[in-house]
């Protein structure tokens, strides 16, 4: 499961909006389970409110479902547990560096649009929802283009992890069946910086390791 946390000042606007899109995007396609998708602000100002009205309107009008949602400030549990955290705007990264430190998981979210300098306008201030919407979508179908999907829902074993694994990353056959070997030939090949994505498998027990594959694939152990 890869762990994505959007973030904008006060999590009533954009990253709601990007965390709603995401989830619509993934669960349309089928990738649901693969996401653990979320959104936080970096300010206080905002706490325990709804997703702003004028963009929960151009949302809905999308067949995006604003209920349940309210801000909240990060937090340092869900800031060091995300794999991937997204930004609207240089302010955001500021921010967050000030409060964290510099880290390789904080990204623009334009830049998987392919314009890694502009920023998604606080609609805020602009008052124009349905343009920083646009830029939301844009960059969110840009990022799930990005990720590279492993499915091992139907995987009963250990060794069915791996030989998926192997298959979808075209690995030779010496490649070895385990943890350590895992860990070697990610920070040997030209795999590492890629961004993966992995639907468990319904084994429940083989689930934790699943995710410990993922961890290793994400630089995370």
């Amino acid at each position: 499961m890869l762990r994505i946390l959007f973030i904008c000042h006060g999590n009533i606007c954009r990253s709601p909006a990007a965390e709603l899109v995401f989830k619509s995007m993934a669960e349309k396609a089928g990738v649901g389970e693969a996401f653990c998708i979320s959104s936080a602000a970096t300010s206080y100002e905002e706490l325990g409110n709804p997703v702003y009205p004028p963009m929960r309107r151009v949302l809905e009008k999308r067949g995006v479902d604003c209920a349940g949602i309210s801000a909240h400030r990060v937090t340092d549990e869900e800031y060091a547990e995300a794999d991937l955290v997204i930004t609207m705007d240089e302010e955001n990264v500021y921010m967050l560096r000030r409060r964290f430190g510099a880290d390789e998981k904080v990204h623009m979210l334009m830049e998987y649009a392919g314009r890694p300098d502009a920023e998604v306008s606080d609609p805020w201030y602009t008052r124009d929802f349905e343009g920083s919407l646009r830029d939301i979508i844009e960059g969110c179908e840009g990022l799930m283009a990005a990720i590279s999907l492993i499915d091992f829902s139907g995987c009963e074993s250990k060794a069915e992890l791996f030989q998926v694994l192997r298959r979808e990353m075209d690995w030779a056959d010496w490649y070895g069946e385990n943890l350590d070997a895992l860990h070697d030939i990610v920070t040997g090949l030209p795999h590492r910086g890629s961004i993966f994505a992995l639907i468990p498998p319904k084994k429940a027990e083989l689930q934790p390791y699943a995710q410990m594959i993922g961890d290793i694939l994400n630089n995370r152990i």
